[in-house]
C-alpha cells in the first residue's frame, strides 16, 4: 500500500485574511491614488477659472488719439511723424500692456508725461485700475485719410482694438 503523506495546506481563516489585507491595501492605494488626482484638477480649475474671470473683468479704452507730422504737437521731441494714444484702465483690476500694434506692425512705444496726471512708464506698461497713460508711438508713418487699426494686447491676453483716420 502506498503511504499517504501529510499533506499541510493553509486553512481557510488564513486565506481569507491574507486575501482581505491585499484587498485592502489595493482599496487604500486606489482611494490615495484619485484623492491626489482629485487635487490637482481641482488646483487646476482653480487657476483656469481665475485666469478667465480677471481676463473677463479686464477693460481698457484707447482714446484720444493724436495723429503727428513734424510738428512738435505731439511732444515726442523728435521730428518724426507719430500717433499719441491714451489708453484709459476702466475695469477694476491692474491692467499689464505687452504690445501695441499699428496697422498689424508691432512698435515698441515709449511713454511720455504731458501733465501731472499721466506717470511715465514704458512697455510693458502697469496700468491702475481708473488710471491712464499716454503713449507715444514714434516713427510711425501714417497715411492720411485711410483708416488704420490701432490694437493693444495684455499680459492676460485681451486684446482691445479701435480704427482711426488721420485727417
Amino acid at each position: 500500500m502506498p503511504t499517504v503523506g501529510k499533506r499541510r495546506g493553509l486553512s481557510s481563516v488564513i486565506t481569507s485574511a491574507l486575501l482581505l489585507t491585499a484587498v485592502g491595501v489595493l482599496g487604500t492605494s486606489m482611494v490615495t491614488w484619485s484623492n491626489s488626482n482629485l487635487k490637482a484638477y481641482e488646483i487646476t480649475l482653480q487657476n483656469t477659472t481665475a485666469t478667465y474671470s480677471n481676463k473677463i473683468s479686464e477693460n481698457l479704452n484707447i482714446e484720444n488719439v493724436a495723429f503727428c507730422s513734424t510738428s512738435p504737437s505731439c511732444d515726442n521731441g523728435q521730428s518724426n511723424p507719430g500717433v499719441n494714444v491714451t489708453l484709459t484702465n476702466t475695469g477694476a483690476l491692474h491692467v499689464m500692456i505687452t504690445k501695441i500694434q499699428f496697422n498689424s506692425t508691432d512698435y515698441t512705444s515709449k511713454a511720455i508725461s504731458t501733465s501731472g496726471s499721466f506717470p511715465s512708464v514704458s512697455l510693458p506698461a502697469d496700468i491702475p485700475p481708473k488710471q491712464s497713460i499716454l503713449l507715444d508711438i514714434s516713427p510711425l508713418a501714417w497715411h492720411s485719410k485711410s483708416v488704420s487699426t490701432i490694437t493693444v494686447t495684455t499680459a492676460r491676453g485681451s486684446i482691445f482694438t479701435t480704427q482711426v483716420a488721420p485727417p
